[in-house]
């Protein structure tokens, strides 16, 4: 998986590209991580080139999430395809994030 970078205002856009299986959920957390430490407080994850995601994807995003409620930052998540919120109805996470249709009405849900 890859990850690009684009600031919109206070938020910060990662763009997310590939598969979100093991490999990909190491780079995701790794650079998660160092944006919350740098004080990174609203992120939004946008899903548009995302076409599988696994169980240790679903586990990293839930550690995500919950590192953010605890920073008092928001982490939403957009451009979700169906295969994919499917995975996080089944999986009873559909209700643990905030997902958006488009990155614009997601970038509306942040303070500016």
């Amino acid at each position: 998986m890859t990850l690009s970078e684009e600031r919109s205002g206070k938020v910060l856009v990662l763009g997310l590209d590939g598969k979100i299986d093991l490999a990909g959920t190491n780079v995701l957390t790794k650079r998660v991580t160092e944006l919350l430490d740098a004080g990174e407080r609203f992120i939004l994850l946008d899903f548009t080139g995302i076409t599988y995601i696994n169980s240790s994807g679903l586990c990293a995003l839930v550690v995500i999430g919950k590192r953010f409620t605890k920073s008092g930052g928001k982490l939403v998540l957009a451009e979700v395809n169906g295969q994919i919120q499917r995975v996080l109805k089944i999986s009873g996470l559909a209700s643990f994030f905030t997902v958006y249709g488009t990155k614009a009405e997601a970038l509306e849900a942040f303070p500016q």
